[in-house]
């Protein structure tokens, strides 16, 4: 009786028993940042108009402005037309129609440029124009500047799937990984100055009234988004079968030493094989896992591509005619910035020409 209950403990330790072992898995939690940066250059403020120039402002209202010679040059198009004269032509009448267009918004009666690119000087044709003021523009140039980033910081985060981000304490040289990440991954900070030289005459006289000069810068601020990084972890696993059919193996075992006739301890002997049997080994996880630290992950690995957001399943459409539009061109929005900056600059000059009114 003794040797089968020894014997009945065994069986169970035997089927309860399993091995463990510790794997690489993915996780949900990621490691991230945001990176904002700001682009700025000092600029003086732009001059004040001088008292003789705004007098005559108060008594003369008909002007007109001269563009750079370069632009007076660009006579009727011609089938012999380099592409750097139809540029040049371009950005002439964008500067020269903002600068009528701010002069009207003020009150000014406004004489077309393009009346002043005649075989004779601007000067004379203004008079013949009884043209009271005139404006020449010397210079309207807008020059891009790269990396003129004066200050940048970085945030870090960490989260859990979809999870709000919370924030995450990193060491020095996290930062500099991720620096050095950015760098390379993101697009540079740049940003577009204006300088916008103006030289006011009267007419008559041929008098400079005013020298006007200022640069205007545009202020960049450039921010990220959410830059993830996947974490992994080490989790240990479990494998195992369910003890219990053991169990009644080992008391069928019993039962046959015990009791007469054996056939009983034989069938319950049998239901524990079969579930044994059916059962089988399970694996699970033991424990909790252990999170890879941030010196591993942080700017150090390829990030996540966040998933498009998926929406309903589109229905089907049928037509006879279909339409595709283009992309947007990158120079067709760099130029809207060079427009706006010009505008910018157009209304700051024009400001403090009437300021004295």
């Amino acid at each position: 009786m003794r040797g089968c209950l020894v014997v009945s403990i065994a069986v169970v330790a035997l089927g309860a028993c399993g091995s463990t072992v510790t794997q690489t898995v993915p996780t949900t939690r990621f490691y991230g940042y945001t990176a904002s940066a700001s682009a700025t250059l000092d600029r003086e403020p732009p001059p004040t108009a001088p008292d003789k120039a705004t007098d005559a402002i108060k008594r003369f209202k008909r002007v007109a402005f001269v563009p750079p010679d370069s632009c007076l040059d660009m006579r009727g198009a011609d089938t012999g037309s380099t592409v750097d004269k139809r540029v040049i032509r371009m950005q002439c009448g964008v500067t020269m129609s903002e600068l009528e267009r701010e002069a009207e918004k003020v009150g000014f009666d406004v004489v077309t440029w393009q009346s002043l690119k005649g075989a004779s000087k601007p000067l004379d044709q203004a008079k013949e124009q009884k043209i009271d003021l005139l404006f020449e523009v010397n210079e309207l140039d807008v020059i891009e500047e790269n990396d003129r980033a004066e200050s940048s910081e970085f945030k870090y985060f960490w989260g859990e799937g979809g999870g709000a981000a919370q924030p995450l304490q990193v060491t020095s040289q996290d930062n500099q990984a991720c620096k050095a990440y950015h760098a390379q991954n993101a697009p540079r900070v740049s940003g577009m100055t204006a300088a916008l030289d103006i030289k006011m005459v009267l007419v008559s006289s041929a008098s400079v009234l005013w020298s006007y000069r200022h640069t205007e810068n545009a202020g960049v601020v450039d921010a990220s988004s959410l830059i993830r990084f996947p974490v992994n972890a080490r989790q240990d696993f479990k494998t195992a079968r369910p003890w219990w059919p053991f169990a009644v193996i080992a008391g069928g075992a019993v039962l046959i030493a015990a009791v007469q006739p054996p056939y009983i301890g034989v069938a319950v002997a049998g239901v524990g094989a079969i579930a044994a049997l059916v059962l089988g080994k399970k694996t699970e996880k033991t424990g909790t896992p252990q999170y890879e630290s941030v010196a591993q992950v942080l700017c150090r690995r390829p990030h996540i591509t966040d998933a498009p957001v998926q929406g309903p399943t589109p229905v089907e459409v049928r037509s006879d005619t279909f339409r595709e539009n283009t992309k947007v061109n990158a120079k067709d929005l760099q130029e809207e910035k060079r427009r706006g900056l010009i505008k910018a600059s157009v209304q700051i000059f024009m400001k403090q020409l009437v300021a004295g009114k």
